[in-house]
């Protein structure tokens, strides 16, 4: 049965950049209702289309008797190598220190040079009120979503099936599963993400736990939602 899991799993892999790259839900969402103001409704797409992705992941959990906590929603473990551990868990700390803390710290200067550049398009960054709280809504769906189905689900069905796989081969899984998902996004973006996946795997590993890769991620999308203030806009 884990075997079929898989199977449909890698089939999810492949769909995804297919799905973003024709752009399905738009087309659905669209045909709906074209009254909506479309800034909005690319939030709408977006949350819609995690969850509808992670319907498949929750059904075969059912029919596999396959629970949350044995795809990664339980308590902190630390059982693995101390130094694998260690590593991970400072790239990790780099990480949310260089995308999260960072351009917190300096974000009135990002801010500021967001909105003198001729080169960056404002109109991508949530501004209002309501879409700052998509904006969260999205991040939130993103960080659970991808979380649980690339990293979660797959390390369970991994081990499952190939319970002596090495570290090694479970990286280079994680790197071209997530890598693929993002191929709409350009190579150079896909290759970035794809080693994002990694080392959110290893932290999974290293952990037991999905909840520090699903922080991970969070705090490494959520700076958007504070660049731009609505007072900015009306001003320019």
């Amino acid at each position: 049965m884990y075997i079929v899991f898989i199977i449909i799993l890698a089939i999810i892999f492949v769909l995804v950049p297919i799905l973003d790259k024709i752009n399905f839900l738009d087309k659905i969402f669209s045909s709906i209702d074209k009254t909506r103001n479309i800034r909005h409704l690319d939030y709408y797409v977006t949350i819609a289309y995690l969850w509808v992705l992670i319907i498949p992941v929750f059904i075969m959990c059912i029919i596999g008797g396959i629970s949350l906590a044995d795809i990664g929603f339980r308590r902190l473990s630390f059982n693995h190598n101390i130094w694998f551990t260690v590593i991970v868990i400072i790239i990790a700390f780099v990480l949310v220190s260089y995308e999260f803390v960072l351009p917190l710290v300096r974000i009135r200067k990002t801010r500021e040079q967001i909105l003198n550049s001729t080169q960056e398009d404002i109109d991508e960054y949530p501004q209002t009120s309501l879409e700052k709280l998509l904006y969260l809504l999205q991040v939130i769906s993103y960080a659970l979503c991808e979380e649980t189905i690339y990293r979660g689900f797959l390390l369970f069905l991994l081990y499952t099936i190939f319970p002596e796989i090495p570290l090694y081969l479970i990286g280079v899984i994680a790197f071209i599963s997530f890598g693929i998902g993002h191929l709409y996004q350009g190579l150079r973006n896909a290759i970035q993400i794809g080693l994002f996946g990694v080392l959110s795997m290893g932290l999974l590993i290293v952990t037991g736990s999905l909840i520090p890769s699903i922080l991970l991620h969070f705090f490494g999308e959520l700076v958007p939602a504070f660049i731009i203030k609505q007072k900015h806009i009306n001003q320019t």
